[in-house]
């Protein structure tokens, strides 16, 4: 039985239409999403439907998926014929398709005129403290992009209508030929006139040049949920750069940078830290107080001979993702003293004979071994 289609994939018939097809995403990508849904394989079933949506959005993907049937489109982009390539980015945040109009053109042939060409996605980099990834939280980022003119609704003319290109008559391409010591060559290139599309604007916008687009600085808020880690992408759709006229804009993706915590370090849903205790609070037991990332105090037990480099977990404080909070690890480490006062260096004095008469006349004591391991794994 061969794979399910992206129409199976969203619950959609084959002639749904685009409103159909983009309330389905947002219904499933709700339920599916891998910071609300624990059932087993969310995630995959979630990068299913971005890659569906990838293609069933897109016009131009749409119909060539329709064409070549859903293996054969598929396995065109996984790069089984010449010249393709693609996958999985951003950790599942979003599906990359990226080569497959060589891989068209190729099939197709290139000297038909392409539809209107979805805008292109952008790329920013966003800097977040380790206690925003563990709790998640709400930025808000300038975005500078291009969006459809206002003045002209993006169709690049006053009256807001458009002719045929003169130069290539409607068909986008206009034919050069040159002439060789081996006679005439003809060659076919992008009309320098419409850039392709086949029309001009009747009378061109004076805002935009009759481009249609505009570059302005937008602020969108962004929404960074709990537990992203460096490397991982957010995408907001829409947020890329203006399409032709009738296309989609492209999308912004935001990728995550965690800078470094001064005491605690991640690794997976855990955080790590680390306390101080002296020699006597190892060997006789203590009770300390740990700071939690976001500022709270919580006792814990350091237990009676407890060993340098030991992890003392406190549960619950961790990275809160899935519902399901990961814990912190608390380091141990036992600090020799480097200056004693007189009080303390005889009751060490005292100590070691005890444990020297405990440990026989040749025996370094208890205490004594603790000590020279300490200073072994400190090294």
């Amino acid at each position: 039985m061969g794979a399910k289609s992206y129409y199976d994939i969203l619950n959609v018939p084959k002639n749904a239409s685009e409103k159909e097809i983009k309330k389905a995403y947002r219904t499933l990508t709700k339920k599916y999403h891998p910071d609300v849904c624990k059932e087993e394989g969310c995630e995959d079933k979630f990068k299913e439907i971005n890659e569906a949506y990838d293609v069933l959005s897109d016009p131009q993907k749409r119909a060539q998926y329709d064409h070549l049937g859903h293996d054969m489109y598929t396995n065109a982009s996984k790069g089984s014929y010449a010249g393709g390539g693609g996958g999985f980015g951003g950790g599942g945040f979003s599906s990359d398709f990226s080569g497959f109009g060589d891989i068209f053109e190729t099939f197709f042939g290139g000297g038909r005129s392409r539809g209107p060409q979805r805008g292109s996605d952008l790329l920013m980099r966003v800097q977040i403290t380790l206690q925003d990834a563990v709790f998640g939280t709400e930025r808000d980022i300038e975005v500078y992009h291009t969006e459809p003119c206002t003045a002209c609704d993006g169709t690049g003319s006053t009256t807001k209508k458009s002719r045929t290109c003169p130069r290539c008559g409607g068909s986008g391409q206009e034919r050069r030929v040159s002439q060789s010591p081996f006679g005439q060559f003809v060659r076919m290139s992008t009309c320098s006139e419409c850039g392709g599309r086949g029309s001009i604007p009747e009378e061109r916008c004076g805002t935009c040049g009759g481009s249609g687009i505009g570059r302005v600085r937008r602020t969108v808020s962004v929404n960074i949920p709990a537990g992203v880690e460096s490397g991982m992408r957010l995408r907001m759709e829409g947020y890329g750069e203006a399409g032709e006229p009738g296309a989609s804009a492209g999308d912004l993706f935001i990728e995550i940078h965690v800078a470094a915590h001064d005491r605690f370090t991640r690794s997976g849903d855990n955080l790590e830290t680390a306390v101080a205790v002296s020699p006597a609070q190892a060997a006789l037991g203590s009770q300390v107080e740990i700071t939690t990332i976001d500022g709270r105090h919580v006792e814990l037990k350091i237990p009676a001979g407890v060993q340098h480099g030991t992890a003392l977990k406190i549960p619950g404080e961790g990275v809160r993702r899935r519902g399901r909070p990961g814990d912190l690890l608390v380091r141990v480490h036992v600090i020799i003293p480097k200056r004693l006062t007189d009080e303390q260096r005889e009751l060490y004095d005292k100590l070691l004979k005890i444990e020297g008469h405990r440990g026989g006349s040749g025996g370094k004591g208890f205490f004594q071994d603790m000590v020279d391991r300490v200073k072994e794994t400190v090294k």
